[in-house]
């Protein structure tokens, strides 16, 4: 059984007050130093161990920051919030923090773990990151508590207050565009995800409020198209594309989405003998990518690197900001990548012909 400080006191026949204020070296707690002897050898008999959450309101500090989240289903985030934890921790510790993990299975159960700690004062400071429809609610729980905390998402409007990071979304595809319209394409067409979290919004409003900056036209909404991360899916929507009349269909393609998007976007030109390429008049494309993102035979421009591990790389310095409660920083972080040429496997070099792969590849 876990000894506790009222174990110590009773069989010292010493007050309780006493014995924590002498294990916890607090100012106001005299005691001879016959008695400190006594309290310390006792604690150190009984294998006396103070919580955490006592040493916390002993010293008014825990130096603790604590990352709690919703679970996703899928591998892929499972890894991201691995990736995360290595990454705040490494941080948080080369200043002598601690962080502390929890995940739970439903958003009920993440909101009254975050309140049951701010309520014990275990941590100082929180990290919040997820889909934005179930951070904003925990952050407005946090913010109702008057604790600190960072969240990974885009607030700018609803929470102008709030410490946010992400990435400038808008931004990222404005520059796509921007590239492919500078090696002489006009006729584009978009890529993205189905599902409506913010990011995947920010990501298409970039793509049409460039197009319209960029070319002085709407973007044709023919050409604005939306698919699970599935290749399947994305061939079919892209084939469709492809098997236009040659003066109708697009020349080049911003990705919004995920790998799977240009694998088949590389498939589907592959089954009509032509390959992506960064010089004018040959097919080309732009955009996001995840890590394991390689081309199979051309060329084109991505940005990488943009996991949710690097951006909590840069976001720790906020993080640790407002645990050492210095406030001099803003509170809207926003990141915006560089374009940089994807790696290639280069298959047309070594052998791999367009006509086995049309052979083998079933319909465009």
């Amino acid at each position: 059984m876990k000894t506790r400080l009222k174990d110590i006191a009773s069989q010292l026949n010493l007050s309780p007050a006493l014995v924590s204020g002498v294990l916890n070296n607090k100012p106001n707690a005299w005691a001879s130093a016959e008695t400190r002897t006594r309290i310390l050898d006792a604690a150190r008999e009984l294998n006396y161990q103070p919580s955490a959450a006592a040493r916390a309101l002993s010293r008014g500090r825990t130096d603790t920051a604590a990352l709690v989240y919703r679970r996703l289903p899928g591998a892929g985030f499972r890894l991201a919030y691995t990736g995360l934890v290595d990454v705040f921790s490494a941080e948080l510790q080369a200043v002598g923090h601690d962080l502390m993990v929890s995940n739970f299975a439903t958003q009920d159960e993440v909101l009254e773990h975050l309140e049951r700690l701010v309520r014990t004062r275990s941590a100082e400071a929180y990290i919040l990151w997820g889909r934005e429809q179930d951070t904003e609610a925990q952050g407005m729980l946090l913010e109702s508590l008057n604790a600190p905390f960072l969240v990974k998402g885009r607030y700018e409007v609803t929470h102008p207050a709030w410490h946010q990071i992400d990435f400038v979304h808008e931004g990222m595809l404005a520059q796509a565009v921007r590239h492919l319209v500078s090696l002489g394409h006009r006729r584009l067409a978009y890529v993205g995800f189905k599902h409506s979290d913010a990011f995947v919004q920010a990501l298409r409003r970039g793509f049409t409020q460039a197009h319209r900056a960029t070319l002085g036209t709407e973007s044709d909404p023919k050409f604005v198209g939306a698919c699970d991360d599935d290749v399947v899916e994305n061939e079919d929507l892209i084939g469709g594309w492809l098997d236009l009349p040659q003066p109708q269909r697009p020349t080049a393609f911003v990705i919004g989405a995920g790998n799977a998007a240009w694998l088949a976007l590389e498939t589907c030109l592959a089954q009509t003998g032509r390959s992506l390429d960064v010089l004018p008049g040959e097919p080309a494309a732009a955009g996001i990518a995840s890590e394991s993102f390689t081309l199979m035979f051309g060329r084109a421009v991505a940005y990488q690197g943009i996991e949710l591990d690097n951006l909590a790389r840069f976001g720790s310095p906020h993080l640790i900001d407002s645990l050492l409660d210095q406030n001099g920083r803003e509170p809207i972080i926003r990141f915006l990548p560089q374009l940089t040429e994807a790696p290639s496997l280069n298959l047309l070099n070594h052998g791999v012909t367009f006509s086995c792969l049309h052979e083998s590849g079933g319909q465009s």
